[in-house]
């Protein structure tokens, strides 16, 4: 993470995984503390809807962390979401997944 300390609020962060940076959203509840929990991305990729859940899961109390799997890269239409779902391999999401996990709380 880029910072060892989290305020409250969303904020985008970058992790190691792998021996490379990736990156995700994250946002810690009002407390400043809670249970961890991961969201995974729908096939559209780290969009303003994904977002908005992580937000609503820090509202209940939770810190909430998406990855974002796609490195950046946000689908439009149904084609694109299937482009970019066929470019990410089950190696490199499990290994993007492994270091958010690893994040400290």
């Amino acid at each position: 993470m880029t910072s060892n300390t989290v305020e409250p609020g969303g904020q985008n962060v970058s992790f190691r995984s792998n021996g490379y940076a990736a990156s995700g959203y994250l946002r810690t509840p009002e407390s400043g503390s809670g249970k961890a929990l991961i969201v995974i991305q729908e096939w559209w990729g780290l969009d303003d809807h994904m977002i908005e859940i992580v937000d609503r899961f820090a509202s209940e109390g939770f810190v909430a962390l998406a990855p974002d799997l796609y490195g950046g890269r946000v689908a439009h239409d149904a084609d694109e979401a299937g482009e970019l779902m066929g470019q990410l391999t089950a190696e490199e999401a499990a290994k993007d997944l492994a270091g958010a996990q690893a994040l400290p709380r």
